[in-house]
């Protein structure tokens, strides 16, 4: 192992789900790029399922903490880690062999970005390729480049399992929000998006997993309620203010709207345009002030 090559750091969330954790993993562990730091970060697990099975690894380090939610577990495992870069894997998810290696090609032909995402082929539970793939079409991937903010405020944000972040990116105000328990990546990588320029992978870099189970957050559209204000305040908290705040305010209300309609089909909520343009910020508070 060359020490001159950076570090990556992998940080692999879990909470009370063990089903595919070992999985999830032995697909860190078999990156074609060697110089890795695994952490686990077991968000308060009811038994010690995760530990046994980190116990499996000798190249990961198993840490528990209290129960905070997804973004407390993140947080905390970009504390403890001592990568150049930092990337997310949900327990559920997976790597393919290539993926760190070809982030870091990207990183150095485009030293100026902070943060490197890619496409993601989507498997069943069985882990078996459903022939879906999640990001960008090929006439629109040149938009996932550069300064990418306003292509993806309220459209789309890079997908976790797909991203790798140089570590001096976060800081005080550009963390994941540990008040927000469902749509957390939403307002964190719009957030970055805005501050820092990303570079995008067409080839599928990740598996992401999609199954029925009635407690998965992302499945739960209702609960993504409120998150436009709460994600308004933290650009306030960035420094970002007058013209730019009640445009993305627009953005916002936007979002907050199709995530209704989502949840909501048969409860139409009427605002006229000319508010909803005007007023973006009192409707915010108005509609989704929870």
């Amino acid at each position: 192992m060359d020490s001159k090559r950076p570090l990556v750091t992998a940080i692999i969330t879990t909470y009370n789900r063990t089903d595919y954790l070992a999985e999830a993993i032995a697909s860190v562990c078999k990156q074609s790029y060697d110089r890795l730091e695994i952490l686990v970060v077991d968000d308060g697990s009811t038994d010690q399922s995760a530990k046994q099975i980190c116990s499996q690894f000798p190249e990961v380090q198993y840490h528990y903490k209290t129960n905070g939610g997804l973004s407390s577990a993140r947080n905390y495992g970009v504390s403890l880690a001592q990568g150049e870069f930092v990337c997310f894997l949900d327990d559920d998810d997976l790597w393919k062999p290539e993926k760190v290696e070809v982030q870091l090609q990207a990183f150095k032909a485009f030293p100026e970005v902070r943060l490197v995402h890619s496409s993601a082929a989507v498997i069943d539970a069985q882990g078996n390729l459903t022939g879906a793939q999640i990001g960008a079409s090929p006439e629109k991937a040149h938009k996932r480049s550069g300064q990418v903010f306003w292509n993806a405020l309220g459209v789309w944000v890079p997908k976790s399992p797909t991203v790798m972040i140089r570590k001096s990116a976060f800081a005080d105000d550009l963390l994941f929000d540990e008040s927000i328990k469902v749509g957390e990546d939403i307002d964190f990588y719009q957030r970055f998006c805005y501050r820092y320029p990303v570079r995008y992978i067409t080839e599928p870099l990740a598996l992401y997993r999609e199954y029925e189970q009635t407690d998965r957050l992302s499945t739960q559209r209702a609960k993504y309620l409120g998150i436009g204000l709460k994600m308004l305040r933290n650009f306030s908290a960035m420094g970002v203010g007058g013209f730019t705040r009640w445009k993305i305010a627009q953005r916002l209300l936007t979002m907050e709207l199709r995530h209704y309609a989502q949840a909501y089909p048969d409860r139409p909520l009427k605002i006229p345009a000319w508010r909803r343009k005007a007023f973006p910020i009192g409707c915010l508070k108005q509609y989704f002030s929870h």
